[in-house]
Formats: structure tokens, sequence, C-alpha cells
């Protein structure tokens, strides 16, 4: 028995690998040639976790993956408990169907990052590309609970049709925001992209920098929420996030909408 599971990209993979069910939880029983004899596919052939990635270590719910990862799809995807750290930039469906657990990128993630997330905790320390905590293709709802930490920039469809959970995004995010979201909160630090919360129902959008309101929004009032400073204190002890103090006092213009819906999601953005 180890402390961790190490796998190690081996050199000259130039096809994309779908590592899909390969997490901390599901190996934490298997030694280290059990682990290195599970399935994946790499472009459309079968193949072993051994035939790419080295292996060390085994029987502990801990997971470490190195190595040039940008062509691994799904990783993480589907993880309910135990540990992953992520060293280097990796590609898209990153902890997908997470219900539980930790995953820690230190680098940067592709598209649907976190996508029908269901509980845990995910931190990107680095950007992360569009659909941070959307849907599945073709899915009603997103998101439905867990948090998602982006140390960088987000793209397109940050947490579309979330239905509870939390997104932020220290840096900036691309357009439509929140769109069409049910329930769970947005934090977004840098500009948002267009307009946030389009369709929105019940979802909250937190803005610190530049974001435009629809025009299907309405103005309701100018006040410093309770709830979010409990928030801030939270992500500034849990994750280390940098909140200045104009942030943590400050006072927020509360918009409400979206009113082609039932009208009860919100905009809180910063009054600096």
């Amino acid at each position: 028995m180890t402390d961790v599971v190490t796998l190690t990209m081996r050199d000259g993979i130039d096809e994309s690998v779908d590592l899909d069910g390969i997490t901390p939880d599901r190996i934490g029983s298997l030694d280290e040639h059990a682990i290195a004899a599970l399935p994946v596919r790499i472009g459309r052939r079968e193949a072993q976790v051994g035939d790419i990635f080295s292996v060390r270590g085994g029987r502990t719910a801990r997971m470490r993956v190195a190595g040039d990862l940008r062509r691994v799809t799904g990783l993480g995807a589907g993880i309910s408990g135990g540990e992953m750290i992520v060293e280097g930039d990796v590609g898209c469906r990153l902890a997908a169907r997470m219900r539980g657990g930790w995953i820690d990128v230190r680098g940067n993630a592709g598209d649907d990052a976190g996508m029908a997330m269901q509980g845990g905790a995910l931190r990107i320390v680095g950007n992360a590309g569009d659909r941070v905590g959307a849907t599945l293709p073709g899915a009603s709802k997103g998101m439905t609970g867990g948090e998602i930490i982006v140390n960088g920039d987000a793209g397109a469809d940050a947490a579309a049709r979330t239905r509870r959970g939390l997104v932020v995004v220290t840096g900036s995010v691309g357009d439509r925001a929140g769109r069409a979201m049910i329930a769970g909160t947005l934090v977004a630090f840098g500009n948002i992209a267009g307009p946030a919360g389009r369709g929105s129902k019940r979802g909250s959008v937190v803005a610190f920098a530049d974001v435009e309101i629809p025009g299907t929004y309405r103005y309701a009032c100018t006040y410093q929420p309770p709830h979010l400073r409990l928030l801030l204190t939270y992500l500034r002890r849990r994750y280390g996030i940098s909140v200045d103090d104009a942030a943590l006092n400050g006072r927020f213009e509360r918009y409400c909408g979206d009113a082609g819906t039932v009208g009860k999601g919100e905009i809180l953005r910063l009054v600096r």
C-alpha cells in the first residue's frame, strides 16, 4: 500500500485518450498491476491504462496524474470520493458527473469541466473552457451540487442551467454566463462578456466587475447582502481566494429577473 497512485503519461501519445471512470474511489482497492490492466480507449480502439501511463502505487484513494494531458478527456468523470491531483493542462469533460471527492488541477482545463456535477469540489488553478458546470448534451439541467473554483478565466456558458451548487471564477467570464439558471450561484471577480443571467429562474450571478444587465431585469435595491459576506469569507478561508475589503464590505446593486420566466433570479453588481 502507498500514499498515492501516480499515473504519468507516456511520451508519443498523439491520439485522444478517454479516461472516463478511472477515478480514485474506483481504484482504491486495486494494486499497481490491476490498475495498469484497467480498460480505456485511445482514439477508436480499446487499450489498457498501462499502455498510456506508467503506473506507480496502489490500494489508496489518492491519485496523481501527470504529463501532457491535453488529449485526455473525461479525467475524473464520475468520481464520488477520494482525491485527485492533476499536474498540467487537461482536455475536455474534466470531472463530468462528479458526485464527491476533491480534484485539484494545476493547469488549464478544456471545455465542459464539471458538467452535470452533483457534489464534491473541483479547483482549476488556471483557465477553463466553455460550459463550466453546465449540462450534458440534451439535458434540461446542469450542475446540481458541489463547488467549482476557477483561478483564472472561463469561457462561454459558465453555470448554464445550474440547479444547485457554486461556480466561482476569479478572472473574466465569457458570453451567456448563467444562462437559464434554475438555481445555484455564479461568482465572477472579473468582467462578464455580454448580458448575464438570460432566462434565469432562481439563480444568482454575483459580479465584482463589468457586467451587462439584460433589459428583462429590473432594479430592486442597493444593499449589503449578509449572505455574500459569509460566502466570500468561506472562499477566502477554504480556497485562498483573495477578497479585498471593498468586496467584502461593499454595497451591491440588486437586479431581479428574468421577466420571461418566474423572475426570481438575481444579479448582484458591486458598486465601486
